[in-house]
């Protein structure tokens, strides 16, 4: 059976908790149970959940004191925290925590559709970081006569006066800039980039359930998708909150938003929303870092080996399948062990760094450029022939010769006249053409090419015959 996530349950009442486990399992999550607090803890230490779901009846401590041990004792920032409570206790549980709330476990709908967003991520809450809100990938550019650096959220309702209502209920609860807008100027704007961090949407607009239209295709949108989403739906239309839940929206509020109770239980639970879509655009930008770190290349910044020998084999193949030439060009630093040996790593280093960007500002935009690995780097040209792809080497190799490289001061000299060789093998899909000529074929014509135009003297290009590289 394919396990969708460890649960940890914890809830005074056995009956309770015996039903909560087997509709949970039978949902093919892993669920390990807790009948106290103290014992949700010890067992969270040594399962890990994914997710913690609190019910009633603890009898050590309530819901928002678990919740609260959670952040606090084991690291538990991270772990989504689902609280079932109700009344006063609401806005306890978000104050210690709490992710989202349940008023029950009788629907299966609601809170399940609770569990499947938190799990995806789309209602985990951080609540560091709120104070300050760095410019992350998707927001809207500050223009330059804003100065206002604080989070923009998005109102929209069926009539601008419930908007209003919002706005004048939440403003001094939420350290936000807030707008009115409809749907029609909401999808325009995040058309052209001008999203915010929040959007708080009306579930139905001016149709029932048009405002979650608008969330999913907001959510569908590349410059949108990556905002935070809050419908308010009126009370007699709770019915779509799983609806909502399941189309991306990380949390769902009452629209009706004048009583001070909610609007403090709203403006916790927006800044929770906020929190969840901050550590998400952290942990986006991370991987972005981590990936862009592991392809590339870290003295010249050009792709490394790792990324470019993947990207060639797409790029033939799509020379296969599309037509059109591809040149693959292997180029290599006469001489260069003598720059280590006479004038130190330094400026070898220094030597590699101007050769790639002397290399970078000479070749097309859509070349592939990497450093192979020492003084060996591979350019691959798409639509590109042979004698095209001549040219440009000669445009590299003549751009490195000179002027002259400037080094490092520690190595004694001003600077190093720096020249390369390079082979080059074309694929052009011409009658010449073999079927079974592959990109690792292609690449050892132009390595064959490099060691000839090394051993006839350096500082040449030589083009592999149209028969080896077919």
């Amino acid at each position: 059976m394919n396990v969708a996530g460890r649960i940890l349950v914890a809830d005074g009442a056995p009956k309770t908790r015996i039903k909560m486990k087997a509709r949970l399992s039978s949902a093919c999550y892993d669920v390990t149970a807790a009948g106290s607090g103290v014992e949700a803890l010890r067992m969270a230490a040594l399962v890990q959940p994914q997710l913690v779901l609190i019910g009633t009846s603890l009898p050590d401590m309530t819901g928002a004191q678990l919740c609260a041990q959670f952040r606090t004792q084991l690291d538990g920032a991270e772990i989504p925290v689902l609280v079932q409570v109700q009344g006063p206790q609401r806005i306890a549980a978000l104050q210690a925590g709490a992710s989202a709330l349940i008023d029950g476990m009788d629907d299966d709908l609601t809170p399940f559709a609770r569990i499947r967003g938190l799990m995806r991520g789309d209602g985990q809450s951080d609540r560091g970081g709120i104070g300050t809100h760095p410019d992350f990938g998707m927001a809207e550019p500050v223009a330059e006569f804003r100065h206002d650096t604080r989070p923009r959220a998005v109102f929209v309702a069926g009539q601008p006066a419930i908007a209003l209502g919002w706005q004048f209920s939440l403003r001094d609860r939420l350290d936000f800039s807030i707008s009115i807008s409809d749907p029609d100027r909401a999808l325009s704007q995040a058309a052209r980039g001008h999203v915010p961090d929040l959007y708080l949407i009306a579930g139905d607009i001016q149709q029932p359930g048009d405002g979650l239209r608008l969330l999913s295709e907001l959510r569908s949108r590349p410059m949108s998708r990556d905002a935070g989403f809050v419908v308010a739906l009126r009370p007699d239309r709770a019915d779509l909150t799983a609806m909502a839940l399941d189309l991306g929206a990380g949390d769902v509020l009452t629209s009706d938003l004048t009583q001070p109770t909610a609007a403090i239980e709203a403006a916790i639970r927006i800044e929770g929303q906020l929190g969840r879509k901050l550590a998400c655009d952290r942990k986006r930008e991370e991987t972005r870092r981590n990936m862009r770190w592991a392809m590339t290349d870290p003295l010249t910044g050009l792709h490394n080996r790792r990324h470019a020998l993947p990207r060639l084999a797409e790029l033939f193949a799509n020379s296969l399948r599309h037509g059109g030439g591809l040149a693959v060009m292997l180029l290599d630093l006469d001489r260069f062990k003598l720059v280590n040996d006479l004038h130190g790593h330094a400026a070898g280093d220094a030597v590699l760094q101007a050769v790639a960007h002397r290399m970078t500002a000479s070749l097309p935009p859509d070349a592939l450029i990497a450093r192979m690995g020492g003084e060996e780097f591979l350019v691959v040209l798409p639509d590109c022939d042979a004698q095209t792809a001549h040219l440009l080497a000669e445009d590299v190799r003549r751009a490195i010769a000179a002027p002259a490289i400037p080094l490092p001061p520690e190595s004694g000299t001003g600077a190093l006249s720096i020249t390369i060789s390079a082979g080059i093998a074309a694929f052009d899909r011409g009658p010449a053409s073999a079927n079974d000529l592959d990109s690792a074929l292609l690449l050892a014509r132009a390595d064959r090419a490099l060691l000839s135009a090394k051993s006839s003297g350096r500082n040449r290009i030589v083009v592999a015959p149209a028969a080896l590289a077919a």
